[in-house]
């Protein structure tokens, strides 16, 4: 059985693999659940959810709201307070959403 992929599973979206020594976007879902990513050399693998963590997004990274009233919105992470973050989206309009419906994409 495919096994679940979580929310933030989606083209664009920065990964880590669980050993830690690569960090990838994610460039193509495929049907059967893996994804082909594009690591930091322009080389791509295919690689299922289990394999990687989602890359942390750090101040001024480019982020895609996964979950709550926003998902969907992508815009720049402006700063981290707690468990809230502060983005200003593609209309410089400043949103709060919850920081753990955040993912890092490549722009």
């Amino acid at each position: 059985a495919a096994e679940e992929a979580p929310v933030w599973w989606m083209e664009r979206v920065c990964i880590q693999t669980k050993s830690g020594d690569k960090t990838a976007s994610i460039k193509e879902i495929n049907v059967n659940g893996t994804a082909v990513v594009e690591l930091e050399d322009k080389s791509t693998t295919t690689l299922r959810p289990g394999d990687v963590n989602m890359a942390a997004p750090k101040e001024h990274d480019t982020v895609l709201v996964t979950g709550g009233a926003d998902v969907g919105v992508e815009g720049e992470l402006v700063c981290i307070d707690g468990t809230d973050a502060i983005l200003k989206d593609a209309n410089e309009e400043f949103k709060i959403v919850d920081f753990a419906h955040l993912a890092k994409i490549r722009e």
